[in-house]
């Protein structure tokens, strides 16, 4: 009876842990995305034209490091949004674009 209740404690202690760590390492990946261009509207990405707003969208990934689909673009505050859907985790992720010598 002491082995399972023993065996219990150590199976809820990893699991906690592995719950820490993930929240942890996701908080670590939003503070990085914040600080890349394109990720937030405070730091969109600047481009000259649409074929490089497509390599943009093609090259973005998620948080959890999967390809994005590509669901549509949209105007916002003077910027271009393109929405995408993680392929793995099938988290939505937008992406902010500044198109300065194009129309919005």
């Amino acid at each position: 009876m002491d082995f399972l209740l023993l065996a219990l404690l150590i199976a809820l202690a990893v699991w906690g842990f592995r719950i820490i760590r993930k929240s942890f390492q996701a908080t670590v990946s939003r503070r990085r995305r914040s600080s890349m261009p394109g990720y937030t509207p405070d730091n969109p990405l600047v481009l000259v034209s649409h074929r490089v707003l497509e390599d943009a969208q093609a090259a973005a990934r998620c948080e959890c490091g999967g390809r994005l689909l590509t669901l549509g673009e949209t105007s916002r505050h003077g910027l271009r949004v393109a929405r995408g859907r993680c392929v793995e985790c099938e988290n939505d992720v937008d992406l902010y674009f500044v198109l300065p010598n194009l129309l919005n």
